[in-house]
């Protein structure tokens, strides 16, 4: 029996490559968070990434290695850029300061956010996001 693993640089995971870019009304989004997570528990590993001055971001696993990817499957797709309020009051102490969304909130909420993605089992996965303010 032969079992082919394409990218063992997953730490063990049998991942692929998943990169992209991330855009807002046409503009590249810098220092934004990017979350992978299974459609269906159990097949494929949830996987995250932070996007790039110029929008790009690559995915990685918390069981594989950093940029490895993520495994092939159906994914949904959430996307979160904040920066601390500069308006809100000073928070209490030992609490993290108040932060606003710079992007839709809705992009944010995983169930709600209508991002989705198919990571398949090819050496590289390109999968771009196009957000608006509508």
């Amino acid at each position: 029996m032969t079992v082919a693993m394409i990218g063992c640089d997953g730490g063990g995971l049998a991942t692929v490559k998943v990169t992209g870019i991330v855009t807002f009304d046409g503009e590249p989004v810098s220092g934004a968070m990017i979350t992978f997570t299974p459609k269906t528990e159990g097949q494929g590993h949830a996987s995250f990434g932070t996007t790039g001055t110029d929008g790009r971001y690559q995915l990685s696993t918390l069981q594989g290695a950093v940029d490895a990817g993520t495994t092939p499957g159906d994914y949904r797709v959430s996307i979160r850029k904040v920066e601390v309020d500069p308006n809100a009051p000073p928070p209490a102490p030992g609490y993290p300061p108040a932060t606003r969304s710079l992007i839709p909130v809705r992009y944010s909420q995983m169930k709600n956010s209508g991002l989705t993605a198919t990571v398949e089992n090819k050496r590289l996965n390109e999968i771009n996001f196009e957000l608006t303010s509508d």
